[in-house]
């Protein structure tokens, strides 16, 4: 399978999930009222996975990279004592744009041009509890859920010593997968911990998962966060993909309010 029909196979079915949301070491139980924490973040992303047909998916970040037009990453958290609404959101636009000649025996050239434009939402609303509290560990159970869009625009123009002709593709889609985990972070000092988040679920899809853990530093009103994400689906009857994984180290802040 050629890099190229990798990628726009990864990008029909593009889906990431945001960073996960941790209870910041400042709250305890008798605090009153609520918290609110905002994040941005940004994770450098390969892919991989398997098509319907047998074949591999092996796109490297600087791929991805290279076709993506603009992204938005972020989330709100809300946190009240032991508990934790929370509602991450992401965005993203890729343009991939190929062109080439087609050889015809005896006849000048034909060229073509592909033009593949991709929008993709996720949005991954959740609450969670916070069962255990000892000041240097903190863990919580969550349930909610992860929704994607995704949009596809397809353009091709081919030109030569035919008429030229233009045809456009679009087509949408959504899923929904309902969500269970836990999330927490251990402190090694005042300012260092690190986080961890997990969850697993199904619904459209026939297996949803991820893990992340990193490192986070805490100063003033501002956490920083270097983490290592991975995340996978499985699919019982799509027609395209039969898995699809997304991996790679992610940095991200948390503004407190």
């Amino acid at each position: 399978m050629s890099r190229g029909c990798a990628f726009l196979l990864f990008m029909l079915f593009v889906l990431v999930a945001v960073i996960p949301a941790r209870a910041t070491a400042g709250q305890t139980e008798g605090d009153g009222g609520w918290q609110v924490n905002g994040d941005l973040y940004l994770w450098a992303i390969a892919i991989g996975g398997e098509t319907a047909g047998g074949d591999d998916i092996d796109i490297p970040v600087d791929d991805v990279i290279d076709n993506l037009e603009f992204a938005a990453l972020g989330g709100i958290h809300a946190l009240n004592g032991k508990w934790h609404i929370a509602t991450d959101l992401m965005y993203l636009n890729l343009n991939e744009e190929n062109d080439g000649m087609i050889g015809v025996p005896g006849r000048p050239g034909i060229k073509a041009r592909a033009d593949v434009d991709l929008e993709a939402w996720v949005v991954t609303p959740a609450i969670g509890y916070r069962f255990i509290d000892t000041g240097a560990f903190r863990m919580e159970i969550l349930g909610g859920a992860r929704y994607l869009y995704l949009k596809s625009e397809l353009s091709l123009n081919v030109t030569g010593p035919v008429s030229a002709r233009d045809r456009n593709i679009s087509e949408s889609a959504d899923n929904w997968d309902g969500i269970g985990g836990i999330r927490g972070d251990f402190n090694l000092t005042k300012h260092w911990y690190f986080p961890f988040y997990a969850d697993i679920g199904a619904g459209d899809s026939d297996l949803t998962w991820q893990a992340m853990t990193g490192i986070g530093y805490r100063f003033c009103r501002v956490d920083v966060i270097a983490a290592y994400r991975y995340l996978e689906w499985q699919f019982e009857e799509n027609k395209v993909l039969d898995s699809l994984d997304v991996s790679g180290p992610l940095v991200g802040v948390r503004f407190k309010f």
